[in-house]
């Protein structure tokens, strides 16, 4: 068994040994071109045994989401390998993946999956990545405009003052410290709020001066999708959030939209308040220490 980075002449190999991730979609054949491009914020390691190291094992990619934040993902194995030869592979990657983060200074690393993916959950485990935090999230194709309100969200000017409104919104939860793009979660610093801003992201509705809600929004292109990632306000507010995201997401020609929420009977509550269906699922965040914080 070696450990190894991936090349880009692993490309066909990889889609033929790690498909799919479910039994009708699979994301891997969308992005791997882009993940096979070298770039010193993507490590993406192979594992592989048999003669001369040509069966791949397991696969995974480590990714620098911002300076310091890592993220995890791409954990998978091939389901014609001996459940030994797998776990021999997860524990070498883990080595692997120890060493190189903590030779960038990583302290920890996260994952996400679903709550119903007990075999990404299993590998996640054996990596030894433990649950954080939990995220309800939910997929819509893109609805119709709803119906306009009194409220009218504008863009937002101070990020420090947004910062703290949406992490006191989540009370001591982990989830606080995060934002969710639906592939990944983020740090939410005050510099993310910034970008959103740039990007015409960012909408917050006030009235007579006093803040009732905001809303950080995330674009997906290749999947044309907008995440409704943070929002938070009264319902009002919520309601003509909601509606700005819509158009935004009509405006971008997207196909569909996400909301999340850290609770799914409140993601549930609001999708009631906005006309939707209730539905959605939980997607678990792992996290593990890659070096002492102390060292």
């Amino acid at each position: 068994m070696i450990i190894r980075r991936a090349e880009t002449s692993d490309r066909e190999a990889m889609l033929g040994s790690f498909r799919p991730l479910f039994e009708d979609w699979d994301y891997l054949p969308l992005v791997i071109d882009d993940w096979l491009i070298p770039s010193s914020g993507t490590l993406t390691w192979l594992a592989c045994a048999g003669p001369e190291h040509s069966q791949l094992v397991a696969m995974m990619q480590a990714y620098e989401l911002a300076p310091g934040d890592w993220y995890l993902r791409g954990l998978r194995s091939n389901p014609n390998s001996r459940p030994d030869e797998v776990g021999r592979a997860i524990l070498a990657l883990r080595r692997t993946a120890s060493r190189e983060l903590s030779q960038r200074h990583v302290e920890d690393v996260r994952y996400g999956t679903l709550d119903s993916n007990e075999q990404s959950l299993r590998l996640a485990r054996l990596l030894g990545l433990r649950e954080h935090f939990r995220l309800a999230h939910a997929y819509h194709p893109l609805p119709p405009i709803p119906a306009g309100s009194e409220l009218k969200p504008d863009a937002y000017s101070d990020p420090d003052e947004l910062h703290g409104y949406f992490t006191r919104g989540f009370g001591q939860s982990p989830a606080r410290e995060y934002y969710f793009t639906w592939w990944d979660t983020r740090r939410l610093l005050p510099q993310s709020i910034e970008a959103a801003q740039r990007q015409n992201l960012l909408l917050e509705v006030r009235t007579k001066g006093r803040l009732l809600g905001a809303a950080l929004f995330w674009l997906v292109p290749w999947q044309k999708f907008m995440v409704f990632s943070l929002m938070e306000g009264t319902d009002e507010a919520l309601s003509a959030l909601y509606r700005a995201g819509v158009l935004k997401a009509h405006a971008l020609n997207c196909k569909a939209i996400g909301l999340v929420h850290p609770s799914l009977d409140e993601l549930h509550r609001r999708q009631t308040l906005f006309g939707l269906a209730p539905c959605g699922c939980e997607t678990v965040q792992l996290r593990i220490c890659t070096k002492s914080r102390s060292g």
